[in-house]
């Protein structure tokens, strides 16, 4: 059996989708595994050994239009797939996967261009994404444990993030990761600056601030909230390490504090408890953290939720869901949580 899997959403979305991988390398027929997925997402796959091809889609970039969409099905065609599934529910998708020559095509019954499909697996939105994705490949196999995402580690990357930590002086710090690319996930800067400065006030741990090169400004604002003295133990690392990268640095942490976004998941995937703030959505739309030693904060509120995804703008102009969610309620779940014996990272 020759597969390919198509998932051209965002990063968080394709961290979820390792463990369907990890399902489809143990089938006793699967001769070969590919995955079509966006080039942002890309680095999350490089070298990784559950990928026989590893095919991005620039699909608004370079490969954007209709010759970027024949591009990709020759491509796709010259594989000669047998099998296509098709976690992303979009129009392209299902037009991609119909376009593949796979003689069988699997995609949930919610996916627009449903039609395309051999086959439909129920869309279970009461189950968690990982298992909504797994039920792809067949009914849910049972798990003592929910099923965590995993990443591939690279032994070159593990060894430049470990080097960057031991220069600074860093052994396992708590990880903060306060941007999302939506205005109605993102904490408030300064409810991010309280919980630092709380933290290294009640403990002796340094903290280290996560993010893409357009977070640095964000992480910025938070460091200049410390107060001075313990300013020395707060590092902006935003903008220095890809998403793999931050994967490994979040391997070294003991905890992480995250937004209902990708750090969230990549926390997931290092095997470290994770706390995750919440605002307009809902854990139980299938994205929340489910470790044992993970914790959840939300407000209660009528107008939660106001959406399955983000907004950019409070549509009631208040943003209270975040605004009113107290940095001390969570730095002291992160005190106690640094109190306890280190249990350090899952190896991937």
């Amino acid at each position: 059996m020759r597969t390919l899997v198509i998932h051209t959403a965002f990063p968080g979305d394709l961290i979820l989708l390792t463990p369907l991988l990890d399902r489809l390398r143990r089938e006793p027929d699967l001769e070969w595994l590919g995955l079509v997925t966006r080039p942002a997402c890309g680095s999350l796959f490089q070298g990784d050994p559950r990928l026989d091809e590893l095919i991005l889609y620039d699909k608004r970039g370079a490969d954007a239009g209709w010759a970027g969409f024949r591009r990709l099905v020759r491509r796709m065609r010259s594989h000669q797939v047998d099998r296509v599934i098709c976690p992303h529910r979009s129009l392209r998708s299902s037009a991609l996967a119909w376009s593949s020559g796979a003689y069988e095509r699997v995609g949930f019954s919610s996916a627009v261009g449903s039609l395309v499909y051999t086959e439909l697996v129920f869309d279970a939105r009461g189950l968690h994404e990982i298992d909504r994705d797994l039920c792809l490949a067949g009914p849910l196999e049972e798990s003592a444990e929910p099923v965590r995402p995993s990443l591939y580690a690279d032994p070159l990357e593990e060894a430049r993030v470990r080097a960057l930590f031991e220069a600074r002086g860093l052994v396992q710090p708590v990880a903060l990761a306060p941007a999302s690319l939506w205005e109605t996930k993102r904490w408030p800067a300064r409810h991010f600056g309280a919980l630092t400065d709380r933290v290294m006030e009640a403990s002796a741990v340094d903290i280290v601030l996560l993010g893409g090169p357009a977070d640095r400004v964000l992480c910025a604002e938070v460091a200049s909230q410390v107060h001075g003295c313990r300013k020395g133990r707060v590092h902006v690392l935003a903008g220095e390490l890809n998403l793999r990268e931050s994967f490994q640095a979040l391997r070294l942490c003991r905890l992480a504090v995250v937004n209902d976004s990708a750090p969230l998941h990549l926390a997931q995937a290092a095997g470290i408890p994770t706390f995750a703030l919440f605002g307009s959505t809902v854990p139980g739309f299938g994205f929340g953290p489910r470790g044992p030693r993970d914790q959840v904060f939300q407000l209660e509120l009528d107008c939660i939720p106001c959406g399955i995804h983000g907004h950019r703008r409070c549509p009631l102009g208040t943003l209270a869901c975040l605004s009113e969610l107290d940095p001390e309620t969570v730095a002291r779940a992160v005190v106690d949580e640094v109190n306890q014996p280190a249990g350090g990272g899952r190896a991937t």
